[in-house]
């Protein structure tokens, strides 16, 4: 009798952890890949991931990894477009969020401190006032406030 319990615990188990493994999504898969190195296996999921966000924050984290990789591949100007992108969200998830906790710290933090500088250091890669003012422009094209607002009801 207790090889049957044994046997039937196990197999729950392995199922568990078998439903746990399959729970990662797109943005996880991208991250874990360019954390790697592997910046160009990761795009398709981080760009899946943009293209059907489970949240803001995870939009912006997709673009700041984006630009992570792009920068090093020194494609500056698509590091600064995916940096840029990162930072309206980040700072738009922070300016509309009513429940303050530690979450809201770190984001700030980004939004402040993290994305200015990584912009800065990327914007003089680019050496190009007009070129960096028109991604900005691209950028804030797509990300348009009625874009994000779909966002505002999953974050109260």
């Amino acid at each position: 009798m207790k090889r049957i319990l044994l046997a039937a615990a196990m197999t729950a188990m392995i199922s568990l952890l078998a439903a746990c493994g399959a729970q990662k999504n797109d943005l996880d898969t991208g991250w874990a890949m360019a954390k790697q190195g592997d910046c160009a296996g990761a795009q398709v999921y981080l760009d899946n991931t943009i293209a059907q966000p489970d949240s803001a924050m995870d939009l912006a984290y997709a673009y700041f990894l984006k630009g992570e990789c792009a920068e090093k591949g020194s494609d500056f100007d698509a590091a600064y477009e995916n940096y840029y992108a990162a930072k309206v969200v980040a700072c738009y998830v922070v300016a509309n969020q009513t429940h303050v906790n530690l979450d809201t710290y770190a984001r700030s933090d980004y939004c402040e401190r993290i994305l200015p500088a990584k912009l800065e250091a990327v914007s003089a890669k680019i050496d190009d006032p007009a070129k960096v003012e028109h991604i900005e422009g691209t950028v804030n094209g797509i990300l348009r406030a009625d874009y994000l607002k779909r966002f505002e009801k999953r974050l109260n």
